[in-house]
């Protein structure tokens, strides 16, 4: 009992970190996209994009391979100071070699001319990465703590936005205010660490066995990067800044969907690697299957419903300047089936029983597949091209994902529950349809779609008597 309520406890406070961590950027995209217009979201992106490709190699595979580690040694903590102060050290030095290079980069190339301003503030992220300890407090399952200190980091970070960026001229300060909170951020983190019992050790640290299994997860994490930010990078060369932004925004509202939901799944990497030490596979089935149904009956009327409101809903949250994403959002919901269940059999299953190979062989036939689509599809179709080429890679990774790790957990659902699901989501397709024919102003008819969406949904479920919905319930009760 004790381990359910635990479970349930971190999956709530992971759920409201992830919530945070999506409801917060969506209103300052809001907010901006009104102010910055297109034009401005486009630049911004693009630079952190650049920058954001320094910070994935200085924080190598850090972040996944941490959260395992500190997972499996957090009973010992001298254990844990002495595995937590080796990352610390690789994960530094990596750092401050990618700064060094790219602010070479950015001061002798002259690409960057015309952008250099903004690309000298973005590259404080890359400076920051040195103190980017978070896969510490997710290996400790410290939820409570990172939901609580997100919280507080998120509205400092919306007042100085709503304070600071005034005018469409504001998109450099815009990139600061994003800097300097994802700095503040890990500036608490690391004064937070004596508190976990914590202190950084510089003697007798023994870096080398680490190397090997962190280059084969930055393998991994730049395939999947390079699919994911490469997107942006391709539509900023190929296409305008207003493209990147219209791109840009519509992925956010995918990825808020997919952060949410997945966050079910985020307590998942300790407890998996908990079982997988204990040879205890069975268990290791069971809580997949769970999460997969849980992940089933959220994401698909999620897809439906982004799908048919697409068009109103960019317009609504950012603006007329953002009504050719509405295409583009129609294509990109489809990512929260494909992206949402990749996570989970891929960097949730296949990390946590050591296939770090297998793992980066998905994401490599991703990456390849997402660069040769993007070539075809961009020129032709922008920022819609993009998105198409996203979701054909990401569906190819999330086939290959399930097939590997089916060689060590058994993959099943209950069939009664997917049955019940998809027609629940059939009839409130029909109906959320329906009310989109309706003429009413956007924003009465996209709170009447979402209102009159769910309601039918959750009836229909109750109807057929999905069972999904009392182990729901079992779920809040044991809290």
């Amino acid at each position: 009992m004790t381990d359910s309520r635990t479970l349930f406890k971190n999956s709530i406070y992971n759920v409201v970190y992830k919530l945070l961590d999506a409801l917060f950027p969506l209103i300052s995209a809001t907010y901006t996209a009104r102010v910055l217009l297109a034009g401005g979201v486009g630049k911004v992106s693009y630079a952190q994009n650049i920058a954001q490709y320094f910070v994935l190699i200085a924080s190598l595979g850090i972040p996944s391979y941490g959260i395992r580690e500190v997972a499996r040694r957090r009973q010992d903590k001298n254990q844990t100071s002495k595995v937590f102060s080796e990352l610390f050290m690789i994960n530094l030095l990596s750092t401050a070699t990618c700064v060094l290079v790219y602010y070479a980069l950015v001061f002798r190339l002259p690409y960057f001319q015309t952008r250099r301003e903004i690309s000298l503030v973005a590259g404080l992220l890359i400076l920051f990465n040195a103190f980017n300890v978070e896969w510490f407090y997710q290996g400790q399952e410290a939820f409570r703590y990172i939901a609580i200190r997100s919280f507080v980091i998120k509205l400092l970070s919306l007042c100085a936005l709503f304070l600071l960026v005034r005018t469409e001229a504001d998109y450099i300060r815009y990139m600061l205010v994003i800097c300097l909170t994802t700095g503040i951020n890990y500036m608490i983190n690391m004064l937070q660490l004596r508190r976990f019992g914590i202190r950084i050790q510089l003697r007798k640290l023994n870096l080398r066995p680490h190397m090997k299994p962190i280059l084969i997860l930055l393998g991994t994490t730049v395939a999947i990067e390079l699919y994911t930010m490469l997107d942006t990078t391709m539509l900023g060369v190929m296409c305008a800044d207003e493209n990147v932004g219209y791109y840009t925004n519509a992925m956010k509202l995918v990825k808020i969907v997919i952060m949410v939901i997945t966050a079910i799944g985020g307590v998942l990497l300790p407890h998996l690697s908990t079982y997988y030490m204990q040879g205890d596979y069975k268990a290791c089935s069971e809580i997949v299957k769970k999460v997969f149904q849980v992940m089933f009956f959220l994401f698909l009327p999620c897809c439906v419903g982004l799908l048919l409101t697409s068009d109103i809903l960019m317009v609504a949250l950012f603006g007329e300047s953002f009504a050719p994403a509405g295409e583009t959002l129609r294509i990109a919901s489809l990512l929260t089936l494909a992206l949402g269940f990749s996570n989970l059999f891929g960097t949730q299953v296949l990390l946590t029983f050591g296939e770090e190979k297998k793992l980066l062989l998905c994401t490599i036939e991703g990456a390849v597949s997402n660069v040769l689509m993007n070539l075809y599809f961009i020129p032709v179709y922008q920022q819609n091209g993009a998105a198409i080429a996203s979701v054909i890679s990401e569906a190819l990774v999330t086939a290959l994902s399930v097939i590997f790790a089916g060689k060590y957990i058994t993959i099943r659902a209950d069939k009664d529950i997917i049955l019940k699901t998809i027609i629940s989501t059939a009839v409130m397709g029909i109906v959320v349809w329906a009310v989109m024919q309706i003429k009413l102003g956007i924003y009465v008819r996209l709170a009447v779609a979402v209102l009159v969406g769910v309601g039918v949904y959750f009836s229909v479920n109750l109807a057929l008597r999905n069972c999904m919905l009392k182990e729901l319930g079992k779920f809040v009760k044991r809290g």
